[in-house]
């Protein structure tokens, strides 16, 4: 919490030239965070206080805004960050014959309900998290998309069809999502590697990707496991659930394997690292493969 206020307020600095005296929303909101990324030229002070106005009474943790494509009014930051997630899919698949369309959301929304309240349950402090972070979610049809989160865009998730197709797999897509919602905070205050820019494969992506983004990956591979693992411990758990664990450890196991030889930490990145190597190996004996 005490990130999420400092992040706040270094959100509202970079906005303070397009601000009226005395406009401060209760609660950020990725088309703020997306306004403040923006050249002064490109910001549109009316949306900016629009938006404001419409978080007047939101408090600090408003209910998650549901948003698609064909939404009547699909706000711009929205589609923005649809059109960042359709380029690189094409480039990473090679194609350029992808397109996102808006899927069926009614089916796919009590699925991510049934999974925000078993998260609550069975993990309620990772559920605290997932309601201070994320304030919106943005649902996209095309192709192999399956999730996404822009730093341009903090606060908004982005799910595809098949992270919604049932309440394990939308369980399992919230923990990854607001863990690299987790990271980019954390990361806005410290640094972890110092040679985030240097390339290696990892689990969850086809490509080579920055080492910073297999840090990324290794986290969200982490929480998934442990969420997963808490769910699956209890004896009405769908099969699915202990299906979903086993193939997050045996990723997250590969991503710190390739992670270990390359990263170069700094000593907080360290000390981050041990953790994630200690979550790792205690997960591993009490679910070995």
């Amino acid at each position: 919490m005490s990130l999420v206020r400092s992040h706040h307020r270094a959100v509202l600095r970079n906005l303070k030239p397009h601000l009226e005296d005395g406009q401060e929303p209760s609660c950020l909101h990725p088309g703020l965070v997306w306004e403040a990324a923006r050249t002064s030229t490109a910001v549109d002070t009316g949306r900016i206080a629009d938006l404001i106005r419409s978080l007047d009474t939101a408090g600090l943790m408003p209910p998650i805004e549901h948003l698609a494509l064909d939404a009547p009014m699909c706000p711009d930051w929205c589609r923005w960050g649809i059109r960042q997630l359709l380029t690189d899919i094409q480039r990473t698949r090679g194609t350029d014959d992808t397109e996102f369309s808006a899927p069926h959301m009614k089916e796919g929304i009590a699925h991510l309900e049934d999974a925000r309240e078993t998260l609550r349950r069975v993990w309620p402090e990772a559920a605290l998290e997932m309601d201070l972070l994320i304030r919106a979610i943005v649902y996209v049809q095309g192709g192999a998309f399956r999730s996404g989160t822009l730093r341009q865009t903090f606060g908004a998730i982005y799910l595809g069809t098949a992270s919604v197709e049932s309440t394990p797999a939308a369980f399992e897509a919230l923990l990854h999502e607001t863990g690299h919602h987790a990271l980019y905070l954390r990361n806005h205050f410290e640094t972890f590697v110092t040679n985030g820019d240097a390339m290696v494969s990892h689990a969850l992506r086809p490509d080579p990707r920055p080492v910073a983004g297999a840090v990324h990956a290794a986290h969200v591979l982490a929480r998934m496991t442990y969420g997963l693992a808490r769910w699956a411990g209890e004896p009405a758990a769908p099969p699915e659930v202990s299906e979903r664990r086993d193939q997050a450890l045996r990723r997250l196991k590969e991503t710190i394997a390739a992670l270990e030889p390359v990263a170069e930490w700094t000593e907080r990145g360290r000390l981050y690292f041990d953790d994630l190597l200690k979550w790792e190996q205690e997960l591993t004996g009490t679910h070995p493969s």
